[in-house]
């Protein structure tokens, strides 16, 4: 796999990271609207995603500069990581539009499983030497 291409999910995972500061410094302002239902982003809202970002989404950075170095980064592993990051950018977004509900939590439990997943592929290669 090209390394741009493994690296896309990451770099995706780090501008949201970023955006979500920067709704966070704004404090409780009303950031406008997103979707069709028009929730406002609120900085509360953006502070409890951008808090969601030091969990999961660093256990798949581990992962991605591990699959790198070990040459393990193949189509498997850039699939996974393409939905891992498609999740928490769902998750985030259901996060700082205030859409509460089982939303969040399944996206999140969605995106630990798919990060499972790419974890228990990888320890299974390293471990057996395939």
């Amino acid at each position: 796999m090209s390394l741009p291409l493994v690296l896309t999910p990451t770099f995706v995972l780090v501008l949201l990271a970023f955006l979500l500061m920067l709704c966070a410094g704004r404090g409780g302002a009303r950031i406008g609207t997103v979707g069709r239902g028009g929730a406002a982003v609120s900085g509360s809202g953006c502070t409890v995603a951008l808090e969601e970002q030091y969990g999961l989404p660093v256990l798949f950075y581990v992962l991605t500069v591990l699959s790198v170095q070990t040459r393990h980064a193949d189509l498997v592993f850039v699939l996974l990581a393409f939905v891992f990051a498609t999740l928490r950018v769902l998750h985030a977004v259901a996060l700082a539009t205030g859409r509460g509900g089982t939303t969040p939590a399944m996206l999140h439990v969605a995106s630990a499983l798919v990060l499972a997943v790419a974890w228990g592929i990888f320890a299974v290669r390293i471990l057996l030497g395939i």
